[in-house]
């Protein structure tokens, strides 16, 4: 099983839940997956430093609104091998997906900065649709909306909302980690999934 299989529940589960945000506005009223604008006409810009993406907005009034899961979704195996790099999978949410990876010993600031270089890189590029492929035609764009990083201890956290991007996005993605383990051999596991939230 490849890891954007075992991955496809979760994101079947986010597409469902923006499939019935949409159901709730009147036929026409649904933006999805659009920038906001800030005051001055540029986008506004999240925490991350990418444009805000929202899920879907009502074109009426202009409220937004974000889709959450009140449970995590399970993945279809406990573990996949992507590149010989095993990534454990946990139940999560697509739209708040941790991407932990934990290194073997405490890494320097320069070993931190260039995984999160990786990371951050993931982020910008599915933000700008390189893994929508050949997306759905409907409302949905392929894209991720945004990322949360931060080193935890001895272990470096991406937060990802990955938007309508599709799951083989991440099987790039940890190929990739899978390189970077291979030239700097500090990682001793990656996991996909849990909790978001520290603690």
């Amino acid at each position: 099983m490849t890891l954007a299989e075992a991955l496809e529940p979760l994101y079947r589960s986010y597409l469902r839940r923006l499939d019935e945000m949409v159901a709730r506005l009147p036929d026409g009223a649904a933006l999805t997956e659009r920038t906001t604008p800030a005051v001055d006409g540029r986008l506004a810009l999240g925490g991350d430093g990418l444009p805000l993406r929202f899920d879907v907005a009502d074109a009426r009034d202009g409220h937004t609104y974000e889709v959450h899961g009140a449970r995590p979704d399970a993945p279809l195996a406990g573990e996949v091998l992507v590149g010989g790099l095993p990534v454990r999978l946990d139940p999560g949410n697509w739209e708040e997906l941790p991407v932990v990876c934990a290194f073997e010993r405490e890494p320097s600031p320069e070993e931190v900065e260039a995984l999160a270089d990786l990371l951050r890189g993931f982020a910008v590029v599915a933000w700008y649709g390189g893994f929508s492929g050949a997306q759905r035609a409907d409302r949905w764009t392929g894209r991720a909306h945004g990322v949360r990083i931060e080193l935890r201890r001895d272990e470096l956290w991406a937060v990802l909302d990955l938007g309508s991007c599709p799951p083989a996005a991440l099987e790039a993605l940890c190929a990739a980690l899978g390189g970077y383990a291979d030239q700097r051999a500090l990682l001793t596991s990656v996991r996909i999934g849990g909790k978001a939230q520290a603690g």
